[in-house]
């Protein structure tokens, strides 16, 4: 089985990258399911249900989600279908936690698969506090407590480098796959570690252009010191594509290989 993973979908110039080369990449690649994290789509914050249909009408199987879950009006509705997983590790007395599951068990053609969406403690939610549990040890309890013949997929979505290798140290060998989100730039240490296949991110879809997929100005006027906060605005322009795909046999994977499409210039 071969098995799309598309990183971080950002703004709609994500959404036209899907739509130019999802179809494409599904045939030349012989793609039986397709994993997207989604939770940028929607101008950067989220994912709308209106985005959230028209991303299932291009072929998205399934979504994975990030610390921007909770940011459309409407995330309840999306939520509550089945081919979704927000983060696992939100403390239970936290309204973010009511919402949706973080981990999901399927059935495709025949073969269990396991996702699980989990935010790393490197990532903070602004006016908040305890809202992210630790994501090591609710990974340690999941597994024990699951059936063992699935393939396991971890969305880790983190900000630190150091924290994605130090997850890959812990679970490598007792979980098929662990591809790390949210720093929206593409790593090329893609590759299978006892069993594992891992990389530290999968990258971004969406604008090349700006600061990973953001509008510029403000960013580097902060960055310059000309202002202490930046504003978040997806940038509009160049798109490009970036994924993985497992290849995935007997609940193992033989491997992991990148993809990144610019516009008009494309590298795999």
């Amino acid at each position: 089985m071969n098995i799309l993973f598309i990183g971080d979908i950002s703004g709609s110039d994500g959404i036209r990258a899907i739509k130019d080369n999802l179809a494409e990449i599904k045939n030349e690649f012989k793609i039986e399911f397709v994993i997207a994290n989604a939770e940028n789509t929607t101008e950067g914050r989220g994912l709308s249900k209106s985005d959230y249909e028209v991303l299932k009408k291009l072929g998205i199987n399934f979504f994975t989600m990030g610390n921007h879950t909770w940011h459309q009006s409407d995330y309840s509705d999306v939520l509550s279908n089945d081919d979704i997983v927000r983060p696992a590790n939100i403390n239970n007395l936290s309204t973010y936690s009511k919402y949706g599951v973080g981990t999901r068990s399927l059935n495709i053609n025949g073969i269990k698969i396991r996702i699980t969406n989990l935010l790393g403690s490197s990532i903070t939610f602004k006016n908040s506090e305890n809202v992210i549990t630790n994501p090591f040890i609710y990974l340690e309890n999941l597994i024990l407590n699951i059936e063992k013949d699935s393939f396991h997929i971890i969305d880790f979505h983190s900000e630190t480098t150091s924290e994605k290798n130090a997850f890959l140290c812990n679970f490598k060998s007792k979980v098929g796959a662990i591809l790390c989100t949210h720093t929206h730039v593409q790593t090329s240490d893609n590759r299978i570690v006892d069993n594992t296949a891992y990389i530290t991110d999968v990258g971004m879809t969406g604008n090349s252009d700006g600061v990973i997929g953001a509008e510029p100005t403000t960013i580097v006027e902060m960055f310059k010191g000309e202002r202490k906060f930046f504003k978040l605005s997806t940038n509009k322009g160049r798109y490009q594509f970036s994924a993985v795909v497992l290849k995935i046999n007997n609940n193992i994977c033989e491997e992991i290989n990148r993809i990144l499409i610019y516009e008009n210039n494309i590298i795999k």
